[in-house]
């Protein structure tokens, strides 16, 4: 339809029938063709307030449904024979309105796209919901990966055993002359070892191959082959 409309939106239709209407009848219609019109509703008594009144109320009921419809309102002189309205009758004036706009219907301006700002917030919205639902799985993953607790191996497994600790420092005690019950620091020894550079030692021992296998079996030697074994170090 080559038809476009005059004004668009109930504020500029009112302000054309107040300019405009001089007398209160009136007759709105849509096109069933480009030059056939279809009445919709008309107004006939001679109060312009009250057909005012009518006209508004349902133009805004006509918003409230989205309605996109290309319509025309003509406003006439007087009525015909039947005391009604027909497109055949001469009309004082005329307008084309949509009471709402077609969406992206000025989208496209010189061969440049407008933005579809309904769209985008729509979009936006889609957007913010995913990185919302993103974030919650993300959390809900790193709580059900959160890694287990495991048990201590290796020397610290061992130095956290009070009983292997005991064992451990008594076998360093007998291969490096270290009393493991005798305090380091006591009044008239001199150069008391740290137990603490023993367990140091031991860990350092451990991390080049040295197993409690190897401490089990100097602990089974002799005093007298050990001390053998002591000074070839």
């Amino acid at each position: 339809m080559s038809a476009k409309p005059q004004i668009i939106g109930i504020d500029g239709v009112m302000d054309w029938f107040d300019r405009y209407a001089t007398s209160p009848y009136f007759a709105v219609y849509t096109f069933l063709s480009p030059s056939k019109l279809d009445k919709c509703f008309q107004y006939t008594k001679p109060d312009l307030d009250e057909g005012r009144t009518l006209l508004e109320n349902t133009l805004v009921a006509m918003q409230q449904q989205d309605d996109q419809t290309l319509y025309v309102l003509k406003i006439y002189n007087g009525l015909n024979k039947r005391h009604s309205l027909d497109t055949n009758m001469e009309h004082e004036c005329a307008l084309r309105f949509r009471v709402v706009d077609i969406p992206n219907m000025h989208n496209q301006v010189s061969g440049v796209e407008k933005p579809n700002w309904a769209m985008q917030n729509a979009m936006a919205k889609m957007m913010e919901t995913q990185n919302l639902i993103l974030a919650k799985l993300s959390a809900d993953e790193m709580e059900d990966n959160e890694p287990e607790e495991k048990p201590m191996n290796g020397i610290n497994g061992i130095l956290n055993s009070p009983e292997m600790a005991g064992l451990i420092v008594g076998y360093l005690g007998k291969i490096l002359g270290v009393n493991a019950s005798q305090p380091a620091g006591m009044a008239g020894i001199e150069d008391a070892p740290d137990p603490n550079e023993a367990i140091i030692i031991l860990n350092n021992l451990m991390n080049k191959g040295v197993t409690i296998d190897h401490l089990r079996k100097l602990d089974e030697m002799s005093n007298v082959k050990l001390q053998s074994l002591l000074l070839m170090l």
